[in-house]
C-alpha cells in the first residue's frame, strides 16, 4: 500500500493542528514523552518543504518550538538556564535548526523572541550531547551569518565565544578519546568530527565578522547601504589582484576581546593533531573550517599560538603539507591532454590519486585552497623563519634548475605552473602573492627563479615593473638571486660547482651553458647553420609558446603582417 502525498492545502491544515496542540499545556501535557516527541518529529518532516509551513515560521510556531526545548522562558539573572539534553528538547531544537536553514526570513523572528540570547546564556552546553552541540552550532551559525551588528553584540555581551569554544573543546577531546580506545555501543549519527566542523563554522561568523562591524559603523549610511558582508568561499577577482589577502584588513588582533583566544586555540589543535581525510579532491571539513577561522587571526599578534616556542614551525609544516596534498591533484599535461588524466568524477589515474586538469582543478579544489594559500600568505610575512621553510620546502636550491620551472613534478612546479595559466584567476593571483611574498616582495629574485614568462602575467595585473638592470644587480656569482639583508637572514649557502658555471635564463627560468669568452660577437647566422631541423624546430616553437604567453597575458600586443596588411587595404589577392 503506497502512501498518497498530502497536498500543500492538507498539510497547510495539519501543521495547523500540530501547533495547536503542541502550544496548548492542557493537550500535551496529557500526553506521554514518545507521543510529544511524536508529534515533533511529524511536524520536523512536514517542514521539510517552505511550502504550507505558514504557521511554523511565525513567531508562535517558533515560540512553541523554544518551549520545548527548554529555552522559551526568561531566566532572572541570578538563575542558570539549562538545557535539559532530552529526546524532546532535541527534536525541537532540530525543528528550529532546519526551520532557519529552509527559510531565511524564519531567523528575523527568532531573533525577535531572543533565540539567541537563550542559547549563549546555557550554562550547562559543555555537559550535553554531542547532538545538542551539533544543534546549539548550526542554529548559532544560521541565526549570525553576514550578520556583523549582531555578532558584535553577541560577542560583547552574550558570551557567544565563549559557547561556541564549549562545543569546540568538548568534541576536540571527543576526537582525541575515540583515536585511543575502542568503540563501545552503536556508532553515533552526530560524530565530533561533524560537530567540529558545524561549531567551526558559527566561530568563523565571529572571527571574520566582528571587526567588519566595526568597520561598517565608520561609513556613511549610504556607504554601509551598498556594502556586501564578508564571505568564507566567495572572493571577487579584485580582491584576488590585492597584494594583501582579503581577510588581513579585518584580522583579530590583541585588541579585540580575550575570549577570541578560546576560538583560536581550537582552530590551531584542530589542525595540528587531527588526521585529515587525504583521500579527498579538497581540504575536507573540519580542517578546512578550522582554515578559515585561522585566516581571521594576525599571526603577528598571536605568534605565541602560531609559532609556540616548543613547536615553532609545527603549524607552518602542516599547512604546507595540507597544501602539498591539494597541488599533487593538479596534472602538468593540460597541453597533451586537454581532458585530463581523468575526469571530475574521480577516476584514479595513477598511484598518486586523482590527478586533474586545471579546468577541473579550478573549480574542485580551489575553492579550499584559497584561504589555505591566503593563511600563507599572512604567516609568511609576519614570521621569518616560516617564510624560509616554505621557500626551501617548495623550491630548494639542490632542485633541477635545468628543467622548466613549470613542468617540474613538484607541488612548487605546480604554483608555477598554476601562476603561468594565460588566463588570470584567483588561484593564478593568490598564488603569486604567496611566491611573490616567499621572495620578499623582489621582482628580480622572483624572476630569477621561476622565469620572466611565467610571472609575467602576474606582474602585469599586479602592476609590477621589471628591468633587466635591476636583475643584474640582485644577481650574485652563483647565478642566484642575492637575499635583501634588511629582509630576512642571509642566503642558505652558495650552489654546487656545476651550477655555478651555468647562467639563469632570465624568461625561463632554466639554467643554460654561458656563451663562452671571447664569442659575444660571434655571427648567429652560423650557430643557427649548425643546428639540425629538429633542434630549429625546438627554438621556434619555444618563441611561439612565449611569444602567445605575453599575448594572452595583455604584456605585449602583436599583428601577423599578412593579417594586418589585409586588414588595412593594403594587400589585393591576385
Amino acid at each position: 500500500m503506497s502512501l498518497v502525498p498530502l497536498t500543500t492545502e492538507d498539510k497547510r491544515r495539519r501543521i495547523a493542528v500540530l501547533i495547536a496542540e503542541l502550544t496548548d499545556p492542557k493537550v500535551f501535557c496529557k500526553w506521554p514523552e514518545s507521543q510529544l516527541q511524536h508529534s515533533l518529529v511529524e511536524l520536523k518532516t512536514l517542514a521539510r518543504d517552505p511550502a504550507g509551513c505558514e504557521k511554523v515560521y511565525e513567531k508562535q510556531g517558533i515560540q512553541m518550538l523554544m518551549n520545548h526545548a527548554g529555552i522559551g522562558n526568561a531566566i532572572r539573572k541570578d538563575q542558570r538556564q539549562l538545557f535539559p539534553d532530552d529526546g524532546v528538547a532535541c527534536e525541537a531544537l532540530t525543528c528550529l535548526a532546519n526551520m532557519f536553514l529552509n527559510y531565511e526570513p524564519s531567523r528575523e523572528n527568532a531573533l525577535e523572541l531572543r533565540l539567541l540570547d537563550r542559547i549563549c546564556g546555557l550554562a550547562n552546553l559543555a555537559d550535553c550531547s554531542s547532538r545538542c552541540h551539533f544543534l546549539v552550532a548550526r542554529i548559532l551559525f544560521l541565526l549570525t551569518v553576514q550578520r556583523p551588528r549582531l555578532i558584535r553584540n553577541a560577542v560583547d555581551s552574550l558570551g557567544f565565544n565563549n559557547r561556541v569554544a564549549d562545543i569546540l573543546n568538548v568534541q576536540l577531546a571527543n576526537v582525541e578519546h575515540s583515536t585511543h580506545s575502542s568503540p563501545s555501543g552503536p556508532p553515533s549519527l552526530f560524530t565530533p568530527i561533524q560537530v567540529l566542523s558545524e561549531a567551526f563554522k558559527a566561530a568563523y561568523n565571529a572571527t571574520g565578522e566582528y571587526r567588519t562591524a566595526r568597520k561598517i559603523s565608520r561609513l556613511s549610511p549610504t556607504e554601509t547601504l551598498f556594502r556586501s558582508s564578508s564571505s568564507s568561499s566567495v572572493m571577487s577577482a579584485k580582491d584576488a589582484q590585492e597584494d594583501s589577502s582579503p581577510a588581513e584588513a579585518t584580522q583579530i588582533t590583541r585588541d579585540e576581546p580575550e575570549s577570541f583566544i578560546g576560538l583560536l586555540r581550537p582552530a590551531v589543535a584542530t589542525v595540528l593533531r587531527l588526521p585529515m581525510d587525504m583521500t579527498t579532491m579538497s581540504v575536507p571539513p573540519p580542517h578546512s573550517n578550522a582554515i578559515a577561522v585561522l585566516l581571521c587571526y594576525s599571526p603577528h599578534d598571536f605568534a605565541g599560538d602560531f609559532f609556540p616556542s616548543s613547536q615553532t614551525l609545527a603549524l607552518t609544516r602542516k599547512l604546507i603539507s595540507i597544501c602539498d596534498h591539494c597541488l599533487r591533484l593538479l596534472s602538468l599535461n593540460d597541453e597533451l591532454n586537454p581532458q585530463g588524466s581523468s575526469s571530475g568524477t574521480g577516476s584514479q589515474a595513477d598511484s598518486r590519486g586523482f590527478i586533474l586538469p586545471f579546468t577541473t582543478f579550478n573549480q574542485n579544489v580551489a575553492p579550499s585552497l584559497l584561504p589555505l594559500l591566503w593563511l600563507l600568505v599572512s604567516i609568511s610575512r609576519a614570521h621569518i623563519p616560516s617564510r624560509l621553510e616554505m621557500r626551501n620546502h617548495w623550491f630548494p636550491e639542490n632542485r633541477d634548475r635545468s628543467q622548466a620551472p613549470e613542468t617540474m613534478d613538484t607541488p612548487g612546479g605546480r604554483m608555477v605552473f598554476i601562476l603561468a595559466q594565460p588566463m588570470p584567476t584567483p588561484l593564478s593571483h593568490s598564488v603569486g602573492n604567496l611566491l611573490y611574498n616567499l621572495w620578499n616582495n623582489d621582482v628580480s629574485q622572483l624572476v630569477n627563479e621561476i622565469g620572466y614568462g611565467n610571472a609575467a602575467g602576474y606582474l602585469y595585473h599586479r602592476g609590477i615593473t621589471y628591468s633587466a638592470e635591476n636583475s643584474e644587480k640582485h644577481t650574485d656569482t652563483t647565478g642566484r638571486s642575492s637575499i635583501n639583508s634588511t629582509s630576512q637572514p642571509p642566503s642558505r649557502g652558495s650552489r654546487s660547482s656545476t651550477l655555478a658555471s651555468m647562467s639563469v635564463n632570465p624568461i625561463t627560468g632554466r639554467t643554460e651553458d654561458p656563451i663562452p669568452m671571447g664569442s659575444t660577437n660571434q655571427d648567429p647566422s652560423k650557430e643557427w647553420n649548425t643546428m639540425t631541423e629538429e633542434e630549429k624546430e625546438q627554438e621556434a616553437e619555444k618563441l611561439m609558446v612565449l611569444f602567445d604567453r605575453l599575448h594572452r597575458t595583455g604584456v605585449v600586443e602583436f599583428e601577423h603582417p599578412m593579417a594586418k596588411a589585409v586588414r588595412e587595404g593594403k594587400f589585393e589577392e591576385e
